[in-house]
């Protein structure tokens, strides 16, 4: 024999719609947490991206200089002006720029010496020594160094080096 309570309905036959107001909370909660975390971690991904983003640029404008001093039989120079660098034959303002890198505001590619405003590239693709210093800011361990050798040879080195085996210590 069927019993009353059968026919009725129960409060625990219902399927459950959508979520608790303290279920609700609680991921909000875990969201917060888990963007707390990741925010600066990927706000850093970002500024290493820029620096080695604006390293290689600088490293291919620099070997564009010395491929083009090669191929045109000429002297051409990398030019350090307010702002950017610029690919010249003459450092002079008059001069055509074959090719130019504008430096983002909060980055910096400056030469290890001070005094350095241009790398000049000789027709046999030799050079002047130079370093330069590719940062974001003055965060130097995240840093690039590009190599200049008297000879044309261009490297850069990787993250936060200035050799095989040293370290950066500063942006400037």
């Amino acid at each position: 024999m069927p019993r009353l309570s059968d026919s009725l309905p129960s409060a625990y036959s219902h399927t459950q719609r959508g979520f608790t107001l303290i279920e609700l909370m609680i991921i909000i909660a875990l969201v917060g947490i888990i963007a707390a975390i990741a925010i600066p971690n990927f706000t850093q991904f970002i500024n290493k991206s820029r620096t080695q983003s604006l390293n290689n640029e600088m490293l291919a404008l620099v070997q564009y200089a010395r491929t083009t001093a090669v191929e045109q039989k000429t002297f051409m120079r990398v030019c350090k002006e307010s702002g950017r660098w610029t690919v010249k034959k003459t450092c002079t303002d008059a001069a055509e720029v074959q090719r130019r890198l504008d430096i983002p505001p909060g980055s910096t590619v400056n030469p290890v010496v001070t005094s350095v405003t241009e790398i000049l590239f000789r027709y046999n693709g030799t050079s002047t020594d130079t370093t330069l210093l590719t940062c974001q800011g003055t965060d130097y361990a995240n840093g690039f160094t590009i190599d200049v050798k008297a000879s044309g040879s261009v490297r850069s080195w990787p993250r936060g080096m200035t050799s095989s085996t040293t370290s950066m210590t500063a942006c400037q």
